[in-house]
């Protein structure tokens, strides 16, 4: 297992795909800090006839990072699909079945490998976000609490995005990968919108069943998050939520593997 692990890394690292996303993001990210500098240097003149000169920190730049958290549950997608890399077209999923090795090894395989991946991606886009905001900003005066704050988010946003990773790793063996991002993205973002509010709207019978969708949807604790409530509180439900999703979707997934005809 290991050895299969480290072969499936080593072809994603090797791939452009990994460093054009990277690029890509990062730009766009101190494209981002360098035009909030430029703003945050600039005067302005206030109707009571005051200069006043806006300036950002930090925190609040961490602030509204943790808000962008949600996003992780898109981006996952990126690094699953480094990893699995047109199995199905280009027949090598075949191969791997052929040259013996079990389906279960494959499957929790590439299932490590994706994680690690995404965990590599994620280091490098918050560790760049982080630089390029105490080069260019002030650390303000809650700076240590405020990165505490945001470690709290983080190990609350974790088990979630590894539920939502399980979940796309099981579309991925199931089915194409463009069909699987749909899916995906359609499931995750139904879930997670107001359009089970809007729905339930028009029929109010169906209540309890929007509730229990939203229980288990895995933006919930993002949303309550926005909402006021303190990664503290929500810890407890969004590792059972991220875990559970993780586990039953993983579950399938080998189960159908198992039985699945490759041809």
């Amino acid at each position: 297992m290991v050895n299969y692990i480290h072969a499936e890394c080593y072809k994603a690292f090797r791939r452009k795909y990994f460093y054009g996303f990277l690029m890509t993001v990062l730009g766009l990210a101190a494209a981002f800090m360098v035009l909030l500098r430029v703003e945050g240097l600039r005067e302005t003149q206030t109707a009571e006839g005051m200069i006043m000169i806006q300036r950002v920190s930090v925190s609040e730049l961490l602030g509204i990072l943790a808000q962008l958290l949600s996003a992780g549950l898109y981006f996952l997608m990126i690094a699953a699909d480094i990893v699995f890399s047109d199995q199905y077209k280009h027949n090598t999923l075949k191969n791997e079945v052929s040259y013996g090795l079990t389906r279960s090894r494959i499957y929790l395989g590439k299932l490590v490998s994706s994680a690690l991946v995404a965990g590599v991606l994620c280091l490098i886009l918050l560790g760049g976000y982080l630089v390029f905001s105490c080069i260019l900003f002030p650390l303000g005066d809650g700076a240590g609490e405020g990165f505490q704050a945001f470690g709290r988010w983080l190990l609350m946003a974790f088990p979630l995005w590894m539920g939502g990773l399980g979940l796309f790793m099981l579309l991925q063996f199931v089915m194409k990968n463009t069909a699987a991002t749909i899916t995906y993205v359609m499931i995750v973002g139904f879930l997670g919108s107001g359009f089970i509010d809007l729905f339930t709207a028009f029929l109010p019978s169906l209540n309890p069943v929007a509730d229990a969708v939203r229980t288990i949807s895995l933006n919930t604790p993002f949303t309550l998050l926005m909402r006021g409530r303190t990664p503290e509180e929500l810890m407890g439900y969004a590792w059972a939520l991220g875990m559970g999703w993780l586990a039953v979707t993983t579950g399938v997934g080998l189960v159908w593997f198992q039985k699945k005809e490759i041809s």
